[in-house]
């Protein structure tokens, strides 16, 4: 299940160190591993001046005409496959004054992440948030797919203790809290792991609702989707490629999908090829779009 981590320490270490930390003990593939960085996560958040010195660095920025690129994430610094960011969570009040709304927050949407994540509470009373687990291996991955996930714990995430969770396997809601809250996280992205789908999940129909449309694999997919509108013979090579050895499940299925609008007179041997896919998700489309030829 999510690790929740007591960690209170009197300690502060500043962000280059932890850093030097992670790059230095952590093995980012492995959970226990990572857990074990958690009162370095805990150090770094005595910090007092960690969050309000790079707020005052975007606010120079913004004198300069830069553009600030989230409501929520802050970013902090980074190492090879891992990165520290700090995360706002508006208030309830927020979100009824309309000041935010709350689908740029997550809030109340049960979603999972290709990441492994470990965060802390840095500033105020933090939020609520109800944590389910689930077999990723044994789902295919469309909306409307039945997923049998078991419920772990409803917990109010405040100071003093961190919690991990594992990439493709805590889903999570998230409940806004009382008063305006910041978390610091570190985000674990080893290429393996991120190469995977993200899921929206309905609670009551026990079902995936969608995906993410900002996360990397929809972003990914939105560009294999236009190769297949606007592509030449170079096109078609390089969706072949992906359809054949892209680790993401949903990005091959989509590259048969676009290599086969390319070439309309192959379609039936590109998905008869698409029929020997490891991944149930391409295979059952493929049998589908063969049986209605």
């Amino acid at each position: 299940m999510a690790l929740t981590i007591p960690c209170t320490t009197s300690r502060s270490i500043g962000l280059e160190e932890f850093i030097d930390h992670v790059r230095r003990e952590v093995d980012l593939r492995d959970v226990d591993s990572i857990a074990e960085a958690a009162p370095m996560l805990a150090a770094l958040a005595n910090d007092r001046d960690l969050v309000v010195n790079q707020l005052n660095r975007q606010m120079k920025g913004i004198f300069k005409g830069a553009t600030v690129a989230s409501a929520q994430v802050i970013f902090l610094g980074e190492g090879k496959n891992f990165y520290v960011r700090a995360n706002a969570w508006p208030s309830t009040a927020d979100i009824a004054a309309g000041r935010v709304y709350q689908d740029q927050f997550s809030y109340n949407v049960a979603h999972d992440h290709n990441y492994h994540f470990m965060t802390v509470g840095y500033f105020g009373p933090g939020y609520v948030t109800e944590i389910y687990e689930y077999e990723h291996d044994k789902v295919e991955g469309y909306p409307g797919e039945p997923v049998d996930f078991r419920f772990l714990e409803r917990t109010h995430f405040a100071s003093g203790r961190a919690m991990l969770y594992r990439a493709s396997r805590d889903l999570h809601v998230q409940y806004p809290p009382e008063d305006l809250s910041i978390t610091l996280n570190l985000m674990v992205e080893t290429p393996e792991v991120r190469s995977r789908d993200q899921y929206f999940f309905d609670l009551e129909r026990r079902t995936i609702t969608n995906y993410p449309a900002e996360s990397d694999g929809s972003r990914r997919v939105n560009v294999v989707t236009m190769a297949g509108l606007a592509g030449n013979s170079e096109t078609c090579q390089l969706l072949t490629d992906l359809a054949l050895r892209h680790p993401c499940r949903r990005t091959r299925l989509t590259a048969y999908e676009s290599l086969a609008k390319l070439l309309p007179d192959d379609a039936a041997r590109i998905w008869e090829r698409a029929t020997a896919d490891a991944s149930p998700l391409v295979v059952n489309q493929a049998h589908a779009r063969l049986s209605v030829r």
